[in-house]
């Protein structure tokens, strides 16, 4: 019998992870075909739930990957429900991780046939998260004509390397940069920072994935008198002598940054706690029952 750890949820049916199966010849398996998301479910509440959907689909799209018609953004709310009830998570705020590949032969030209699959696993989330001590480091940011950057492939050894490299070096997430210099993002997260009443975020010309968080922030940010939004291309020197320095994503919504390689930041700047506050008031007014 599985544990209430070992339920996911497998094409559309709850399984243990030790029956569920993929076949070898996936194309996910072996080459990262494939496209994921990651989203945090406020007890049993999702936020702009329509965008990650849409995303999703638009990107198993740009993968030429056939999507069945069943895959109805009703039924993966229904999968994940019953997923998030079989583990108790329908109380609790979790994360729910979804993957979706294709079976297929051997080769990097992808063909037409191959059985479309999927699956739903999820967690419950932690309640609090540290601030971040990011890392500059070598790895560069895949660009984005070389990959298309606003799209979650399941491919993510861009992002592994540059992990494992600020990991060695001591810190908790890396600082990455598009080939010329500029600031991109974290491996796992969006980033902003601040001067005077400046909010600075690189732009999506600097091969960023273009958070559904990320849009949120820059929203309401514009909304405020008090405050410019200003993005773009930026390097190194331009956060280092920043005031204050977040990170966003979908899961640990805004998150302070500690420090920048030796440069440290404080993480209760009042502007930050604003801007936070605001966000947390929209995520409030806009979540909507699964």
């Amino acid at each position: 019998m599985a544990t209430n750890k070992d339920w996911i949820c497998f094409d559309g049916a709850l399984s243990d992870t030790d029956t569920a199966v993929t076949p070898v010849k996936s194309r996910g398996l072996m080459y990262g075909e494939g496209v994921f998301d990651t989203l945090r479910i406020y007890s049993g509440r999702s936020l702009l739930f329509d965008s990650h959907y849409r995303r999703t689909i638009e990107g198993l799209q740009s993968l030429g990957i056939a999507i069945p018609d069943y895959l109805s953004k009703g039924y993966l709310k229904d999968a994940i429900t019953k997923l998030l009830s079989k583990k108790r998570l329908l109380e609790t705020d979790a994360v729910v991780r979804l993957q979706f590949w294709r079976e297929g032969e051997r080769g990097y030209r992808p063909t037409s046939s191959g059985d479309f699959h999927f699956s739903i696993i999820a967690s419950e989330c932690k309640s609090t998260y540290s601030n971040p001590h990011l890392v500059t480091v070598d790895c560069r940011r895949t660009p984005s004509r070389s990959m298309p950057s606003e799209f979650k492939y399941t491919n993510g050894i861009n992002y592994i390397l540059a992990a494992k490299e600020a990991k060695e070096q001591g810190g908790s997430d890396a600082l990455m940069q598009t080939l010329d210099g500029a600031i991109a993002e974290t491996t796992i997260a969006n980033i902003f920072w601040f001067k005077g009443n400046v909010i600075y975020t690189p732009s999506v010309n600097c091969d960023l994935f273009p958070g559904i968080t990320r849009s949120i922030v820059m929203e309401l940010a514009d909304r405020l008198s008090a405050f410019k939004l200003e993005p773009g291309k930026f390097n190194l020197n331009s956060i280092k002598d920043a005031e204050a320095v977040w990170i966003c994503n979908s899961v640990r919504e805004l998150l302070a940054v500690k420090a920048i390689d030796k440069k440290k930041y404080i993480t209760d700047d009042q502007r930050f706690i604003d801007i936070k506050q605001k966000f947390e008031n929209y995520r409030d007014q806009h979540l909507e029952s699964l």
